[in-house]
């Protein structure tokens, strides 16, 4: 690594930096990552900016400390917005042949729902956009499942608030292990209750 290649790194993050900080902390905050995605051409609501989020390791979402970036780009081999646009399209044209990829940006996902210092990720709160609702048909590509899941949590209005990391990560379990009939699904094996609710939810709506 050449002094020249690092000072280019740093003067393309400086574009986005949040300079107006107490701190001293060099980092991109939510503005600067939003302006990202518009020069990168992405849609905020669409799945590009978690995904963006994740291969920078955002420490939260839309939130990228300089070191971070550096080592993400360094990683990716792009050098500029049009290389790093061609490394998250790859990334999320590669969802669809490897689980195993799709699976850790998933679980990630998670993490940026979830409000700072909590363990669990919001349904749906009006002051944040950032909550299960609008998102899980968005990064699972409107998939079936996901769809009814929170047409499900719609109906139910208050009465659930949040789900659970385990709940999180299993939801994307139950996606491969049914079909829409729900037919293979047994209330025997050890699902959270949640999903036997949900399963209940499905039956009484007419899908057997």
């Amino acid at each position: 690594m050449t002094t020249t290649q690092q000072g280019s790194r740093e003067a393309w993050f400086t574009e986005y930096q949040d300079f107006d900080r107490d701190d001293g902390k060099q980092l991109i905050g939510p503005e600067g990552f939003q302006r990202l995605c518009g020069a990168l051409k992405y849609d905020i609501e669409g799945i590009e900016p978690l995904v963006l989020s994740w291969k920078l390791d955002a420490v939260e979402l839309g939130t990228v400390e300089w070191e971070s970036w550096d080592r993400a780009v360094q990683l990716m081999g792009v050098t500029d917005n049009a290389g790093l646009r061609r490394a998250i399209d790859g990334v999320v044209k590669k969802f669809n042949s490897d689980h195993v990829l799709y699976r850790g940006f998933y679980r990630k996902v998670f993490d940026y729902l979830k409000p700072p210092k909590q363990r669990l990720v919001t349904v749906e709160v009006r002051v944040r956009k950032e909550n299960v609702k609008p998102v899980l048909p968005v990064i699972t590509n409107k998939h079936w499942l996901f769809v009814r899941f929170v047409e499900f949590l719609e109906a139910q209005g208050s009465a659930i608030v949040s789900l659970t990391r385990d709940q999180w990560n299993l939801l994307l379990d139950l996606s491969k292990s049914v079909d829409s009939t729900f037919s293979s699904y047994s209330k025997e094996e050890a699902w959270p209750s949640l999903f036997d609710d949900f399963y209940d939810w499905v039956v009484a709506k007419g899908a057997k």
